[in-house]
């Protein structure tokens, strides 16, 4: 289509130019043929005056009568003028160049033979005069000079034909080139007529179709029971369906302009709100955010609503569309269940509690021996009684982190115990499945900050669905790892997998294979959603794969305890000393941390510059210190160290099997050779020497 509309511009460019072409070619030969034309009469100007000049020489030698010497007289000056000013013809034509010299060359002999015989005549040699005429010299002249002339004319004509020959060839050319521009215009314009006409033709049907489809997404949001607001980027209400006037008692003239903070509750500041909106450009066109709120109505009565956020760009300025939901109702109902399963489950587990307590103690003997068929009916309730426990149990737990009223106590605390406590726990409902667990510790402590009855509880819920996965004889592999500041517990079973069809449920509540196997092995469907909850709730993530070689590994993945935080944490023992650690490596920090526990309290930095601040603003018992510290080396601290206390242990531990040995330092340990017990060992009898020597 540019192409089409670019053409049209361009033919008729072209068009001026051959017209101004051909305007230029009619210019010349108008020229040519008035030079022709001159040069003819130019011809028979010169003719004419040799007649005039041969007749009155030939009159005055016949005569002797001076009155012929006048047309002589006025022929031969009017000739001499006609040599001086002749045409260029040889400029038009080069070929007539050679007959018009031969021309000038026989005028100017004409005129010279009839000087002579004038001449002779006037000095009395009638004769004379005669006698030359007789010969017939002028005759042969004259007759040279009209065959010249005749010449001359001839091949004038012919260039002036043979330019206006050319002339008519191009300008039938340039008839047929106009012609055919002037029908493939012709063309072009029909063809963007008829695009024009179509391309009208689509946006009128475009527009009924944006039209048809603004009433019915008008339709839809008029009809709509959620409250659908258009919001700027300030936030300023543009539009309102119908259900928004009616959630909030205002009229939907009232509603626009208004600022959406009006209909809260507890409104932010309007900086706050802005930020927030502003907040969503981040993750870009489509979806934004969902919040609760308080909702204000006109009267002043309040709503539980739901609303949502999405951005879209108008213009290319940011707009949000907020969708509010009416809520109250649903906040009712969950409040109702909520405070009703917690009154059913307390008030089944007192009973509960005792039942089982009963069963225990008959199943033990304490009411005497029973017989086989009255002890396995004992233990089948009791254990019955148990798992109605578990159940409640659950069912507490899953409400009170939905409600928020499950309180985690986070502590600094090793994954080591903690592992091997739950693992021993579980050993006894291990060997009921006949399956053994298996552990793999790093050499290292690793750190976190949680709750250990929370992570226990977590690990619990992993290991007793391993066990009851695992075929008979096999075994659970449960292994701790660090890397990247993140420690994870990886729980692996040999069993048949989570099937395809669970994987996308397996963490919902209440959520079980529905195979007659799996229904089999027991439970209550909360182990898993109540083990994503703790560890969201502890800023980390559970996940599950399936196992090379058969079974499935879930993981979960907990923040290693940041060091700064642990050495100044709420658990740290006053008494214990406190050492410096200096190193560019994180995880090297919070395991050394993790190494000094209970020994010594450990401070942890990652640059000189913020082991000189903590140097200023604390006294160390001791400091380790690493070589390669970028931009600089650890060793440039001992100075400062040794200025300040001259007794204070420093030791050096580092990568670098050449490390220097300076003199001020007391120990070079190198990471990798020297175990960490062995650089606790070491720091601490260096710190015990040096507070023996002060005393």
């Amino acid at each position: 289509m540019t192409l089409v509309f670019l053409a049209v511009p361009l033919a008729l460019v072209g068009m001026f130019v051959l017209v101004q072409q051909e305007f230029q070619q009619t210019r010349s030969l108008r020229a040519s043929v008035e030079q022709s034309a001159a040069a003819r009469r130019y011809l028979v100007e010169v003719l004419s005056q040799h007649q005039d000049i041969e007749s009155g020489q030939r009159g005055f030698v016949l005569t002797g009568d001076r009155a012929f010497l006048q047309p002589y007289d006025d022929g031969r000056a009017r000739a001499r003028l006609l040599l001086a000013s002749s045409p260029s013809l040889s400029e038009r034509a080069p070929a007539l160049a050679l007959d018009l010299r031969r021309l000038h060359d026989l005028s100017r002999a004409k005129i010279a033979f009839a000087d002579k015989t004038v001449a002779l005549v006037e000095n009395g040699d009638l004769a004379g005069a005669r006698g030359m005429i007789a010969a017939g010299e002028g005759k042969r002249l004259m007759d040279a000079l009209r065959t010249t002339i005749a010449t001359l004319g001839s091949r004038e004509e012919a260039h002036l034909a043979q330019l206006t020959s050319a002339r008519d060839h191009n300008r039938m050319i340039l008839e047929r080139t106009i012609n055919l521009t002037l029908g493939a215009l012709a063309l072009i314009l029909t063809a963007l007529t008829y695009v024009i006409w179509r391309t009208l033709r689509h946006r009128q049907v475009a527009i009924l179709r944006v039209k048809g489809l603004s009433d019915r997404h008008r339709a839809i949001l008029n009809s709509a029971v959620d409250g659908m607001m258009v919001l700027d980027e300030m936030g300023t209400i543009r539009e309102a369906n119908p259900s928004v006037s009616r959630l909030f008692g205002y009229r939907s003239d009232d509603l626009v302009g208004m600022h959406n903070t009006a209909l809260m509750a507890n409104p932010p500041t309007l900086e706050d709100s802005n930020a927030w909106l502003r907040s969503l450009d981040s993750t870009g066109v489509g979806f934004g955010g969902r919040q609760d709120f308080i909702g204000r109505r006109a009267d002043g009565t309040t709503l539980a609503t739901d609303v949502s956020v999405a951005r879209f760009d108008d213009d290319g300025r940011p707009c949000y569309v907020a969708v509010v939901r009416d809520v109250t109702e649903r906040k009712r109902i969950e409040q109702m269940k909520t405070e009703f399963v917690s009154t059913v489950s307390h008030e089944l587990r007192t009973p509960l509690t005792s039942i089982g307590g009963s069963l225990g103690l008959l199943a033990a003997g304490a009411a005497g021996p029973l017989g086989d068929k009255a002890a396995r009916l004992v233990s089948i309730a009791h254990s019955n009684c148990e798992r109605l426990v578990r159940l409640i149990n659950d069912i507490l737990d899953i409400e009170k982190i939905e409600s928020g009223k499950m309180q985690f106590d986070r502590r600094r605390m090793s994954l080591g115990p903690l592992v091997e406590r739950t693992v021993g726990a579980n050993a006894a409902f291990g060997d009921a499945h006949a399956v053994r667990m298996h552990t793999h510790m790093p050499p290292w402590p690793i750190a976190v900050l949680g709750d250990p009855d929370r992570l226990e509880q977590l690990l619990t819920n992993l290991l007793s669905n391993a066990i009851k996965h695992s075929p008979e004889g096999g075994t659970v592999d449960v292994r701790v790892e660090a890397a990247g500041g993140t420690a994870r517990i990886d729980v692996s079973d040999r069993g048949a997998g989570v099937p395809a069809d669970f994987r996308h449920r397996i963490f919902r509540k209440f959520a079980m294979a529905d195979s007659s196997d799996s229904r089999g092995r027991g439970g209550t469907g909360l182990g898993l959603a109540i083990s994503r909850e703790i560890a969201e709730r502890h800023d980390g993530s559970i996940s599950f794969i399936d196992r090379e070689g058969g079974g499935t590994t879930f993981s979960v993945e907990l923040p290693m305890a940041d060091c700064l935080d642990v050495a100044s944490g709420p658990d740290q023992d006053s008494q214990l000393p406190v050492l410096l650690h200096l190193d560019d490596d994180h995880d090297c920090l919070s395991v050394i941390a993790s190494a000094f526990a209970g020994r010594a309290s450990v401070v942890s930095v990652s640059s000189v510059s913020e082991a000189k601040r903590a140097i200023a603003a604390k006294t160390f018992a001791g400091v380790i210190v690493d070589v390669v510290v970028p931009p600089l080396s650890g060793l440039d601290l001992v100075p400062d160290l040794r200025s300040a206390a001259p007794g204070l242990p420093i030791v050096v531990f580092t990568a670098l099997d050449d490390a220097p040995q300076a003199a001020e330092v007391d120990a070079v340990l190198v990471k990798g050779r020297t175990s960490f017990s062995t650089l606790v060992e070491t720091m601490m009898a260096l710190v015990g020497r040096a507070a023996r020597e002060a005393a």
